[in-house]
């Protein structure tokens, strides 16, 4: 972190590629810790946060406040092509990691042109791909017991009870990304995933032998049937847009920007992890 946050204070124009949540919320941050800099969000949508989960004021709101924080925002531009002008050494700590997750080499650059779709050239000091990571298939070396593989590109085949979707390996669990779950890949659902999981992984070794243990199951409602119509069910998410912006969504409803303000924390709660935890001392307000 220490590193980055060199490399970003020695820098001039900053680039984020992909307008998720991570990348949302690292381009606010960065041009609120240091609003002199050029900092520029490349997204392939019309508008930030995609998915069915959100709304279309949730995600207007938050291109509302990237732009009255100083980001320019460039939607529905794709990145085609790149090339450097300079040393590259930003990714060099990812390195050793890249037989498992090789996106993470690519993704800090320096001193970087990118190209768009349109033919936008977009120069960067330094360049973040904010455009998540897949899990390496190699790392689930498990023979499925069926003609469907036991991980895909959606992830580790998992049932309702987060084990694996196998005969062979009811003692194996996942739980988050990793998992072929179809949920928002986002903490709080990792969260649930890996409670119920850890919930099973217990019953099943408290079960006396030979015993058959009743498993908690997930639960994920499809729509709210009113009159006959299903409504899409929404999701809620708190976007922290620097230390004094944010824009949450709870449900299908939005949450208002005064209280939503009131509601952030300057160190994304970081604080409260920390006491929890017990650690000693935790920055705050930045320091």
């Amino acid at each position: 972190m220490d590193k980055q946050r060199a490399l970003i204070g020695n820098a001039q124009s900053v680039v984020v590629v992909g307008g998720g949540a991570v990348g949302t919320e690292l381009a606010a941050e960065i041009k609120s810790t240091f609003p002199q800099k050029d900092v520029t969000l490349i997204h392939s949508h019309s508008l930030p946060i995609p998915g069915p989960l959100f709304t279309s004021e949730f995600r207007r709101s938050v291109a509302d406040v990237l732009q009255l924080l100083g980001v320019q925002t460039l939607f529905g531009e794709r990145v085609v092509g790149e090339s450097s002008t300079g040393s590259d050494d930003a990714g060099t700590m990812a390195v050793k990691h890249g037989d498992i997750l090789p996106e993470l080499i690519d993704s800090v650059r320096r001193n970087t042109t990118l190209t768009t779709s349109s033919g936008l050239k977009v120069y960067g000091d330094v360049v973040f791909n904010c455009l998540g990571a897949k899990t390496k298939d190699s790392l689930i070396d498990l023979p499925s017991s069926s003609n469907e593989p036991v991980f895909s590109s959606h992830g580790i085949r998992v049932n309702e009870f987060m084990q694996v979707d196998d005969p062979s390996y009811s003692h194996v669990f996942a739980a988050g990304d990793v998992s072929s779950k179809d949920v928002l890949k986002f903490a709080g659902p990792a969260t649930g995933g890996g409670r119920i999981a850890a919930t099973n992984i217990a019953r099943l070794i408290r079960a006396p032998s030979g015993a058959v243990p009743v498993l908690e199951a997930t639960k994920r409602k499809v729509g709210n049937d009113k009159n006959g119509v299903v409504e899409p069910e929404y999701g809620s998410i708190k976007l922290v847009l620097g230390e004094r912006h944010g824009v949450i969504q709870k449900g299908a409803e939005v949450v208002p920007t005064e209280s939503a303000i009131r509601m952030m924390s300057p160190d994304i709660k970081l604080g409260k992890v920390m006491r929890s935890l017990y650690i000693g001392a935790f920055p705050t307000q930045g320091k």
